[in-house]
């Protein structure tokens, strides 16, 4: 990569990745919508492993399939400090097929950690265009707490976030604002009211979803499932501080498994805790 400018230099190498790191990947661009969440981990010192869970089209039309990959790959932050780097991973999916993926990378946040610069937030921008959905994706990777385990007691209050349907052009596109309630042992309720298309050409109605039985669980690595009456959904939790020996989620993002069944959106989420 081209030598940067000296004034965004600011000391950054191999060692400034390190640990593990909430992924968000989403398409653009493409003649089919795709999302995932997944977890990556870097180990200082130029290598990274990873899975994330990839939303992608199904055998039928309008169906959606989610595919488990396993990522092992290497990095190199350049040499000029500058926090852009590169990266360059096998990708394995659970049907045995192989791909090649490699990527430009930026940090874009990171913190002084016993006198090295350790990345906080990363955006990773993929060099090639997606053979199966023609859609270029940009990942996102916000680093977990080094301390604290995850686990249902992760999630615990109300959160709330907007919800971004992707793929259907107005009026055939859905947009919403949701709020949940955890309680911190696998359940939750929430209420949704969603922006959907009205009964003629540009009318707009909203809609309000109650859910009073939903379910959730929560992987070691901070990975998940939402599980409700209307649909399933795969997460990860992006942000969170440490309460004793918890990682307490104060973020996470949410890929639904199927299309809206209104509109054929894929819905992707970012939801927030609304009090600490």
């Amino acid at each position: 990569m081209a030598s940067m400018l000296p004034t965004i230099a600011e000391g950054f190498n191999n060692a400034s990745l390190h640990g593990s790191y909430a992924v968000m990947r989403i398409g653009y661009g493409g003649y089919h919508q795709s999302a995932a969440v997944g977890v990556c981990n870097f180990d200082g010192d130029g290598r990274w492993t990873g899975t994330i869970m990839a939303n992608v089209p199904g055998p039928v039309f309008a169906a959606r399939a989610q595919i488990r990959v396993t990522m092992e790959g290497t990095y190199s932050v350049d040499a000029d400090g500058s926090g852009y780097g590169s990266t360059r991973a096998k990708a394995t999916f659970e049907n045995g097929a192989m791909q090649e993926v490699t990527a430009t990378f930026l940090i874009t946040r990171a913190e002084e950690v016993g006198g090295i610069k350790v990345a906080q937030e990363v955006s990773f921008m993929e060099d090639a265009v997606d053979p199966l959905t023609g859609s270029l994706h940009m990942n996102r990777a916000i680093r977990h707490p080094d301390a604290g385990e995850f686990s249902v007691a992760s999630f615990r209050g109300t959160y709330g976030g907007p919800g971004i349907g992707r793929g259907g052009p107005t009026p055939a596109a859905a947009i919403g604002v949701g709020a949940v309630n955890f309680h911190g042992d696998g359940s939750f309720t929430a209420v949704d009211i969603q922006n959907l298309g009205g009964t003629i050409f540009a009318e707009r109605r909203n809609a309000t979803f109650d859910t009073e039985n939903g379910r959730y669980t929560v992987n070691a690595d901070g990975s998940g499932m939402i599980i409700a009456p209307g649909g399933q959904a795969h997460l990860v939790i992006t942000r969170a501080r440490v309460d004793g020996m918890v990682k307490v989620c104060l973020e996470y993002f949410f890929v639904t498994n199927d299309l809206h069944p209104s509109t054929g959106n894929l819905v992707t989420t970012i939801v927030s805790k609304r009090l600490p």
